[in-house]
């Protein structure tokens, strides 16, 4: 039972429900024919793990902002986790079990039925994510990045499938719910200097908070506050049997899960960056957005990977250690960095389908911290455009019209944006230009280029992707593509050859004509945007 307000009544656990446990305990040893049972306890549980399996069984405790004093309760409470949690973990999460007076197992049902353990699976502690992207983990790109992309479709199915909620669901409501104050944090702060840090974050956070409270609420009206996950960050996340798998959503403590959605994507973003893992932390992010076209919701993104941040650094330095203590700095560095303003920035993808416009683009995103637009995603989203292939005039101003309607909310909520389009036709170019000078932000184009044996062979092997377009379609385009930049419109240009390995693309230095182009300083290897 989670409750706000409340100090510590009880964190001692009764002598006989530490009898029980080690009944139970003994039990599961007898049965392991001399397999060790390890015993890892929580402030909130006991999990018994054997070779195969692993038993939770709920403290008899009461830490103010969660009660489980009552069996009911603590029944109750492994029930909601089985629940939560087989939304994205079915094959972990087997179920809730009784236990008996003598550590034997019975029904949940049963009268005999003394207390309640959530059955699951035991999976190894060294398949999360945190310690599989880990550098020098031995992972190639290719395996993160399709880790990644099944950790995205997780929580969008997972988001869709959730509860909408009416109440709750803003920063302050989780403040409330873990009862934060400014003493709270300054106490675990290593001197007044770190201090001083939190400090201007927590105001900062505010006044985002007080800026946005409006949408904030508009979105909980919309239905995008929701019974997400809660602690999205990369140690609950699992590569289980082949499969990415995310587990441990917070059960004990409804508010601390009832949450906008982009607060609840916002911890797996923070963690990725925060781990040095830019190109993982776009690539989600843009993936999320291609699915749900929330981008309306971006805004809220900075000051919830913050706030995520400092959680992170409170954990840590709770923890204490000098591992811990480096970790600490990272989360509180990652979390003034989060909020620091920067110069928003459009760039527009030019070329003909299958010319590697959505393949380069995906390199930039990470060095150039930006959110990508693709009319491909767009013309799916889009439900009234019938025509065959949706590529008819009618069909193509509408996806354009979308396009840059997307772009200018996010521009002018000081985000950078890159557009993946054909932009064929000199009307659509010119739409750029006068975006740009009308929000009076830099810009520029990328050219992408490559001969038209290399895009036939590309469309040909297209599986899965959001463009329709096939060779048909490309010979179509290269017969009535006029001749695409003017003698104005160089001074804006780069082109790019994607016949050069993607690999090419993920090096800063690459992109050093853009970065003149657009007036920003290059970013370094180790330092990408946030």
């Amino acid at each position: 039972r989670c409750r706000g307000g409340a100090p510590a009544v009880s964190v001692a656990v009764p002598d006989a429900q530490r009898r029980l446990v080690e009944r139970l305990h003994q039990r599961l040893l007898e049965q392991a024919h001399g397999h060790g049972v390890e015993r890892i306890e929580t402030h909130l549980s006991w999990v018994l793990v054997t070779p195969t399996e692993a038993f939770k069984v709920k403290k008899a405790v009461d830490l103010g902002f969660v009660d489980q004093r009552g069996r009911e309760a603590r029944r109750q409470a492994c029930e909601t986790e089985v629940r939560l949690n087989r939304r994205t973990a079915p094959s972990l999460y087997l179920g809730v079990r009784g236990i008996d007076a003598s550590g034997q197992w019975v029904l949940p049902d049963d009268r005999q039925a003394v207390e309640h353990a959530v059955h699951m699976r035991r999976f190894d502690p060294a398949a999360t994510l945190d310690r599989l992207l880990a550098p020098g983990g031995g992972v190639s790109a290719k395996v993160a990045e399709a880790w990644v992309d099944q950790l995205v479709d997780q929580v969008v199915a997972m988001h869709a499938q959730a509860r909408h909620v009416t109440h709750g669901g803003l920063i302050d409501d989780l403040r409330r719910a873990t009862h934060e104050t400014h003493a709270s944090w300054r106490a675990v702060c290593d001197g007044p200097e770190q201090w001083d840090r939190v400090d201007s974050v927590l105001h900062a956070i505010a006044e985002r908070e007080q800026a946005m409270d409006g949408q904030c609420r508009q979105r909980r009206s919309d239905g995008f506050v929701r019974e997400c996950h809660g602690d999205l960050h990369l140690g609950n996340v699992c590569v289980f049997e082949g499969q990415v798998t995310v587990f441990d959503a917070i059960d004990f403590c409804e508010p601390l899960r009832t949450l906008d959605v982009m607060n609840d994507l916002a911890f797996v973003l923070m963690d990725l960056l925060v781990r040095d893992q830019p190109q993982l932390a776009w690539r989600a992010l843009s993936r999320y957005l291609d699915a749900t076209g929330d981008h309306a919701g971006v805004p809220l993104l900075a000051p919830a990977m913050a706030w995520r941040a400092l959680v992170r650094f409170k954990v840590a330095r709770l923890t204490g250690g000098p591992e811990a203590d480096a970790w600490a700095e990272r989360y509180l560095s990652g979390a003034i960095r989060f909020l620091s303003p920067r110069q928003p920035v459009l760039v527009a993808m030019q070329g003909v389908s299958g010319s590697g416009k959505s393949a380069v683009s995906q390199r930039l995103l990470a060095w150039l911290g930006a959110i990508r637009l693709r009319s491909d995603v767009e013309r799916h989203r889009l439900h009234n455009v019938n025509e065959p292939n949706g590529y008819s005039t009618e069909a193509r101003d509408l996806v354009y019209d979308a396009l840059f309607d997307r772009a200018e909310g996010l521009l002018r909520a000081g985000h950078r944006v890159v557009l993946d389009a054909t932009f064929l036709h000199l009307d659509q170019r010119e739409r750029v230009r006068e975006l740009a000078e009308r929000l009076q932000v830099p810009w520029a184009w990328v050219q992408c280029e490559a001969p038209v044996e290399v895009m036939l062979a590309r469309l040909a092997a297209r599986q899965g992707d959001a463009s329709e377009a096939d060779g048909r379609v490309l010979m179509q385009q290269l017969a009535v593509f006029p001749k695409p930049f003017g003698e104005d419109e160089q001074p804006r240009l780069m082109h790019v050859s994607t016949t050069l390995p993607l690999s090419h693309w993920d090096a800063p230095a690459s992109w050093l004509p853009l970065w003149r182009l657009l007036g920003l300083s290059p970013p370094q290897p180790d330092q990408a945007p946030v």
